[in-house]
């Protein structure tokens, strides 16, 4: 209901001074910069080179019955044709998904163009790109990681727009930059530490909020025992900083998350994947207390027969609730069913319940009361392939939220049809 890459020199290392965690820079220099820091270990020499590279484009037009997710008691808004909540959209994008192999190490990248045409409000057309790209590196059997840059510009959703004490028609563009990079060390045939580290940094602004931005730095550090065959187990922990900023604030609301959990994954080849991760999670917010609580991820795939796959998930974590620069607790319970119906037709159908509890905040004067929201979402997808490079597919989505606060309760459905063609080349 979410990108990635170009500044990660000027991001990961710029102003340590206000930084509350000085030692994951070395953790992310590390990782980074494998070869230095290892020197003394022998590399595998290079095998077979494997490459390839997809460009790809599709098109889809699609109607929306509530544009702004507006509700009901909201009047409609004037557009092209009169009055109306509802629009036509068509959006298009163009790019490429490339990878090269070298022995151990993969360099991938990903790179797309977007283009947005309203029907009725014209002034919402827009563009949008993804830059993203990164290296997967292995040494032997003993060390591996990931460096991994995304970035994005696109349009700010209306479910998080209308968020306010207003409701706001007006485009937003949000650009987004995370920069990850991580270590993992297999200390024993049994054991494994996993190291992570990432910076986001968000540029979203909102109604009344035009410069609103939001940075993150977070370290993670796992550790697994991988003795079973099928089976991976240990304890993760997580530090976050984040805070916003943007000329509205008098002050810079800061805040400091951390998160310790069991986790645990399970496979079954052909058959079924389970993940686990229960734990618990305290966030400490300079300006709005402090809030914490039983926090994690259950995750469970099976595959019925051999045409038939079901995936149930069930989540509850404390997130940043951007638009009031204060925190929001989301629940969340998840099925999802595909069914390949012949080698050509793929039907997939999904229900999402969300439950999303906001405490009261006050930010620059303005003023909003605790809420809760609970919201629905059932999705259906029909995907037609009549040849390998080329897939046809119809789509409908009905959304409803109910809210504590009658102004932000709302319905709409949305559905469409999309082209899309890949042109693998190796």
């Amino acid at each position: 209901m979410d990108r990635r890459r170009m500044r990660a020199a000027e991001g990961l290392f710029a102003d340590p001074v206000q930084s509350t965690l000085p030692w994951r820079w070395m953790v992310l220099l590390i990782a980074a910069c494998p070869g230095v820091a290892l020197a003394q270990l022998d590399f595998p020499q290079p095998t077979v080179v494997q490459t390839h590279f997809t460009p790809y484009a599709d098109a889809a037009y699609e109607e929306n019955s509530n544009l702004f997710v507006l509700s009901d008691s909201v009047p409609e808004v004037v557009g092209r044709d009169g009055p109306t909540k509802s629009d036509t959209v068509f959006r298009s994008r163009a790019g490429f998904d490339a990878a090269y192999n070298f022995g151990l190490q993969e360099v991938f990248a990903i790179a797309e163009g977007r283009r947005f045409i309203y029907d009725h409000f014209s002034d919402l057309d827009h563009d949008e790109y993804l830059l993203h790209g990164g290296l997967k590196w292995k040494i032997a059997s003993l060390l591996d990681g990931l460096i991994d840059y995304s970035r994005e510009r696109s349009m700010v959703s209306f479910l998080q727009y209308n968020e306010t004490q207003f409701s706001s028609t007006q485009l937003f563009i949000q650009v987004q930059s995370i920069a990850t990079a991580s270590i993992n060390l297999q200390m024993t045939p049994e054991w494994r530490l996993e190291s992570l580290g990432k910076v986001n940094d968000l540029d979203s602004p909102r109604p009344g909020f035009s410069s609103l931005a939001l940075r993150e730095d977070s370290i993670h550090e796992g550790l697994r025992y991988v003795g079973f065959a099928n089976l991976s187990a240990g304890l993760d922990g997580e530090y976050l900083d984040g805070h916003f900023t943007g000329g509205e604030f008098v002050l810079t609301p800061r805040y400091h998350q951390s998160t310790v959990e069991f986790a645990a994954d399970y496979v079954l080849s052909g058959l079924s994947i389970f993940h686990g991760a229960v734990g618990y999670t305290d966030r400490n917010q300079e300006q709005a207390g402090t809030v914490s609580g039983l926090t994690g991820l259950l995750s469970y795939e099976r595959n019925l027969t051999g045409k038939t796959s079901l995936t149930v998930k069930l989540s509850r974590a404390i997130n940043s609730y951007v638009t009031y620069a204060d925190s929001e607790i989301d629940t969340a319970a998840e099925v999802d069913a595909t069914w390949n119906a012949t080698t050509k037709i793929k039907v997939e159908a999904g229900y999402q319940w969300l439950h999303s509890s906001f405490a009261a905040s006050d930010v620059a004067g303005v003023v909003t009361a605790a809420r809760v929201d609970r919201m629905q979402t059932p999705v259906l997808s029909i995907k037609y392939q009549p040849i390998d490079v080329l897939m046809l597919r119809a789509y409908a989505q009905y959304q409803t939220r109910v809210s504590t606060i009658d102004l932000f309760t709302f319905n709409g459905m949305l559905y469409g049809v999309e082209l899309e063609a890949r042109l693998p080349l190796q």
